[in-house]
This record gives structure tokens, C-alpha cells and sequence, in this order.
């Protein structure tokens, strides 16, 4: 089988059914889904959407066709069964040509070579993570999910008390009617109880933040809680699987689902109290390694900036040299988490009425804010000013290896050109620091690949996680920092910060 070469489309799930049933390891050669998802980011990657999108509006046999509801495969008569598989055998061929003849027509050839050299050795490091798991403390997990819904109930009722009645706090409509309706709350134009409401009317009535508490409550609940407690308790290791999703984000960040490990809240003390139940094996630790300030590193990477690339370079508190620009020396401390929001701010294109409503001011004095970080660091202003401009010209911007992101500007009115420029901003420092974590995840899994004391189990953005042998820890946690911080020469130094703790929580 391995002797041939094998093109693929999702290899990621194909490689676990085939290792799990057959006990094969395959090797890849190219994953038609990975090579769409680099020729369009923002484009669905599935067979049958690309089948219709590249292959002149091809319709595919679907699997609700072939399998009728509350049946599985084994139900579908052999010619069926045949016409479907032989069916996504020969589409995924048609793609993989397809796919590299619009590459050699873009001129965009190092495409699948960025495929080649990251990409599909990634999708190994993806599964072998996903195959370790995360042990759960089950135990925890139970009292914690006893005090959740005491706090629930407790919660409920002191806002039925303010309501004056009982209702159906998870229905918006029912929100709607006791808020708007019968305590005359002043009501939004549209009719809505989305937080963004809810914080606007946050001090009308004490009973809008008890709602907002309920809701975050509730979510990790339902969310968390509830599902970890049950999936920890189905494993006879107590460990919990998630699946990365490769292709999940535009802008190449992974992401998880089933569970999603990656929104559990960190700066809620419930969200702390649910990372304390992911937890290491015996006679190991958890270790949490993650860039500092990673886009921020980019960003004086990219633009060159003296001010910025002396800060890092000779490793200065970023925050506050951006506070004493801004601010002067006088009043830089106290002003160090203003200058943090416009830091990062920028990056994500926030303007001045964004800027504004997060500090709590005004836009105009936001504006202020943002001319004077400029003034500061007067190069900053001009480069991010040419990514949107080179974003509109070209229709796409680059990350650091070269991944593409497109935009279609020439069809967008002004409102969707002013979100693509936003967009294209922040691809270039997301989407960068997305490549460097990926690279040192390769890199890692490589040099590890048959080491039983060291394993990889999460990756959370600029994060990742390793349970490693406590008799190890002073000899592998150095190699790792060592791998991460030279992955990859830019204009100041990649910096990581370690924590070492027995659980997810202790990690920060």
C-alpha cells in the first residue's frame, strides 16, 4: 500500500480509521484538503463543496444519499457502497490536479512546497496529539459540578426575586418580555438580550449583571463541565480527546471541538477552577510554554521600527516603553494597561471608537491615545498603512512562510473593504505567529517522536503544553525553550515564558 503514492482528502481522519482497523501507518503525499485550504483560506475545504467549486459544479454522491437515517455504513448494499467510495477515490484525484494546475497558473507553485516542507507533517503532529489525550481529575470534576449548579440555583433565584417572577433565564425571549415588557427597562431598537445589550444597560437594574453572571455560569456548565465530567468518566484512563482542526481558521491558528479546548475562560476564577481538573499523569508534571508577545515581536520584525526593536532587542517592558511615549516617565505606570490595549489594539485594526469603549473613555480621547503611539513609533503607522494598501493592490497579503490569505476587494462595498483591511492587518501577525508555533511544533514532534518521557498534548495559540517525566524536567524543558525561542531568525529575539504545575491551572 505505502508503495504507491498516496494522494488523500482530511489524511488526518483517513490515517486513524486505516491505523485503528488495519494497524497501517500510512504514509502521505498529498492532502487535496490541506493544498485548498492553502490555495484559499477562507473557502470550504470539504469534498464536496470543492468538487462543486473546482470541478465545473460538480455534484458528488452525498452520504445522507447513501445512508438513510439512523443507519450506518455497514447498512449500504455493496454497489452503493462502491459507487460512493470508488466516487471520493477519483474527486480526490480530479482536486489534486486541479489544485495544482491553479497553483502553476497563479504562479504560486511554492504553495505546495510550503504543503510539502509544513503542512503535511503537521497533520502527524495534530494526530499524535490528538491520540495522547489530556487526563482528567473525574473526581474534581464531580465536586465541581455539584457547586456549579448549586451556584446556578442560587443565582435563579435572587433574579426571579428582582424579576418579581420566575421565568426562563436560557430563553432570550422570555428575557425580552421581563426586561423590556414588565420592569420597562429602556428597550434597544432591535429588540435583543445579546450581552452587547446587557452591558449597555449593565447599570439600569441590578438585575442585568446577575444575567451576565448566570449566563458565563451557565455556559461552563453546560459547556465544560458537564461534557469533561462525562467524557473523563467514559475513558478507563479518565483522559479527554479533542480533535484540531488544521484547517479551522482563515488565518492558519488551529482550532478544537469535541471539546473545545481552546475558549475555556482564563481570566474568570470558574475558568481557572476548570483547567484545575486537567491534570498529569503519576509521576509526571504539566509544562506551559508560550511565545511572549509574540505579534507585538512581529510586529517590530515587519515594520523595523528603532523604538520597538530597541525595546525587544534589549528586552525592555514593551508596555511600558510604549506608556512612557505616550504618557511621559511621570504617569507611565499608572497608564502601562492603556498602553497594553493599544499595543495589541493595533493589530487587530482597532480604531478609536473600539479603542474607546474597551478603556472606557472617549473615542476622541482615544484618538488621542493612537496619534501619539504613532508619533512615537513613527514607522509603525506607515507599514501598517501598507498592508491594507498592498492587501487592495494585490488581493491578498502573506504571513511569515509565505501562506497566502486572498480578500476580494474589487466585489466588496465599503463596509466589507474596511473589515477585509482590518482582516488583512491582523492575518499578518495571527497568521505569522501561528507559523512559528506550527514550525516548532513540527520540530518538536520530530525530535521526540520515540521519547515516552516528553509527550505534546495542547496547543493553545502561542501555547503548548507537554506532560513530561518529573526526572526529566531540568533536561527537556531547556531543549524545548532552546527549539522555540531559534525557530526561526527575525529582527529581535523570539522570547518564551515557562510554568510547571501539576495541573492546567497552576500553569500561568
Amino acid at each position: 500500500l505505502n508503495k504507491h503514492k498516496l494522494v488523500l482528502q482530511n489524511f488526518k481522519y483517513d490515517m486513524q480509521v486505516v491505523k485503528n482497523n488495519f494497524g497501517i501507518d500510512l504514509k502521505l503525499f498529498a492532502d487535496t484538503m490541506i493544498m485548498a485550504w492553502l490555495l484559499d483560506s477562507d473557502k470550504a475545504v470539504g469534498m464536496d463543496k470543492l468538487a462543486n467549486r473546482l470541478l465545473n459544479g460538480y455534484e458528488t454522491i452525498s452520504y445522507k444519499d447513501v445512508v438513510k437515517k439512523g443507519e450506518n455504513f455497514s447498512n449500504v448494499a455493496i454497489e452503493d457502497a462502491c459507487n460512493y467510495a470508488a466516487e471520493d477515490a477519483f474527486i480526490t484525484l480530479k482536486l489534486y490536479e486541479k489544485i495544482l494546475e491553479e497553483f502553476k497558473e497563479g504562479d504560486e507553485e511554492y504553495l505546495m512546497q510550503i504543503a510539502k516542507r509544513v503542512e503535511f507533517p503537521f497533520i502527524s503532529v495534530l494526530n499524535s496529539m490528538e491520540n495522547e489525550g489530556v487526563k482528567l481529575d473525574v473526581e474534581f470534576l464531580k465536586e465541581l459540578q455539584g457547586k456549579s449548579k448549586e451556584h446556578l440555583n442560587i443565582i435563579t433565584k435572587e433574579i426571579y426575586e428582582l424579576a418579581g417572577e420566575e421565568f426562563n433565564i436560557n430563553s432570550p425571549k422570555q428575557v425580552g418580555v421581563v426586561l423590556f415588557e414588565n420592569m420597562k427597562l429602556p428597550a434597544p431598537k432591535k429588540i435583543s438580550t445579546s450581552e452587547a445589550v446587557l452591558l449597555k444597560l449593565k447599570n439600569e437594574h441590578t438585575i442585568i449583571p446577575k444575567l451576565l453572571e448566570y449566563r458565563e455560569a451557565f455556559k461552563l456548565h453546560s459547556t465544560y463541565i458537564e461534557p469533561l465530567l462525562e467524557l473523563g468518566s467514559k475513558d478507563e484512563d479518565n483522559k479527554v480527546y479533542t480533535s484540531f482542526l488544521h484547517t479551522g481558521t482563515a488565518t492558519g491558528r488551529l482550532s478544537s471541538k469535541n471539546p473545545n479546548l481552546q475558549n475555556i475562560p482564563v481570566r474568570t476564577e470558574a475558568g481557572r477552577e476548570i483547567r484545575r481538573a486537567f491534570v498529569a499523569s503519576k509521576g509526571r508534571s504539566l509544562v506551559g510554554i508560550d511565545y511572549s508577545q509574540i505579534e507585538l515581536r512581529l510586529l517590530a520584525h515587519y515594520s523595523k521600527d528603532p523604538a520597538l526593536v530597541d525595546a525587544f532587542v534589549n528586552d525592555k517592558d514593551i508596555h511600558m516603553q510604549t506608556a512612557i511615549k505616550i504618557f511621559g516617565k511621570e504617569e507611565a505606570q499608572s497608564k502601562r494597561n492603556i498602553a497594553k490595549s493599544i499595543n495589541f489594539g493595533l493589530l487587530y485594526g482597532m480604531g478609536s471608537r473600539k479603542l474607546g469603549e474597551q478603556l472606557g473613555i472617549s473615542s476622541k480621547e482615544a484618538k488621542t491615545y493612537i496619534e501619539s503611539y504613532f508619533e512615537s513609533f513613527n514607522t509603525v503607522k506607515d507599514y501598517l498603512q501598507s498592508i491594507q494598501d498592498n492587501a487592495m493592490k494585490l488581493g491578498y497579503v502573506k504571513t511569515l512562510i509565505g501562506r497566502k490569505r486572498r480578500f476580494d476587494f474589487e466585489n466588496a462595498n465599503g463596509m466589507m473593504q474596511a473589515t477585509y483591511q482590518r482582516e488583512a492587518v491582523n492575518t499578518v501577525f495571527q497568521g505569522s505567529a501561528a507559523d512559528l508555533i506550527k514550525l516548532s511544533m513540527n520540530k518538536i514532534a520530530l525530535k521526540y517522536k520515540n521519547n515516552e518521557y516528553i509527550k505534546m498534548i495542547l496547543q493553545i495559540h502561542d501555547e503548548l503544553i507537554f506532560e513530561v517525566d518529573n526526572n526529566y524536567l531540568d533536561k527537556l524543558v531547556p531543549e524545548i525553550v532552546d527549539i522555540m525561542e531559534n525557530i526561526y531568525t527575525l529582527e529581535v529575539p523570539l522570547k518564551v515564558g515557562v510554568s510547571i504545575g501539576k495541573n492546567w491551572a497552576e500553569l500561568k
